[in-house]
């Protein structure tokens, strides 16, 4: 796996650069963690998300954005969403992406590619295409890609094949104990 691995924090900001490409892997692909890295960037300037596992939730970056401004209409302003139901709708919702300043936050982008309903070659040939255009968005800003793993073993290699392409991976493990209820007596 290409890049390094560490633990997700939100102390990836100083990682963004022109040029980097970022995976944030997690089993739930670090909603939680995206939302408030947008929130952070949406103070900062305008950010583009797309939205592959219909992850965006407005209402908490809204929310965390009014802990920090009271000028929350400014920063909600500079957020641009977009979302994509299958990976044929991905692929053309990155092609259809103009390259401009300012980050790009892609949200659980291998969500459509585990549709069992897509064949294997044509879900490999389409990631292609997708990793392209990231590699061309990544060209003037950086990207954040949010990954979680998939339900079968069949589609893992997607993600070994997006992490490959991607200069850091932040990974986060699931817990790994599960959480235990006490006996009531």
């Amino acid at each position: 796996m290409k890049g390094r691995l560490y633990s997700v924090g939100m102390d990836i900001l100083p990682v963004l650069k022109i040029g980097t490409w970022i995976a944030l892997h997690a089993p739930d692909a670090a909603s939680a963690e995206s939302m408030t890295l947008i929130a952070e960037l949406g103070l900062r300037g305008a950010v583009t998300i797309l939205d592959g596992g219909n992850r965006y939730r407005p209402y908490r970056v809204a929310t965390l954005l009014r802990r920090r401004t009271v000028d929350i209409s400014a920063a909600a302003n500079r957020l641009i969403s977009r979302r994509a139901f299958t990976c044929y709708e991905m692929n053309t919702l990155l092609a259809s992406t103009p390259s401009r300043q300012g980050p790009y936050v892609i949200l659980d982008l291998l969500n459509t590619f585990y549709d069992d309903h897509v064949q294997l070659p044509e879900a490999c040939r389409l990631l292609d295409l997708c990793l392209e255009q990231i590699g061309r968005l990544a060209l003037s800003s950086p990207v954040v890609v949010t990954l979680a793993s998939p339900q079968t073993k069949e589609r893992a290699f997607l993600l070994e094949r997006v992490c490959q392409k991607a200069d850091e991976i932040f990974l986060r493990q699931a817990p790994s104990s599960p959480p235990v209820q006490p006996a009531l007596f």
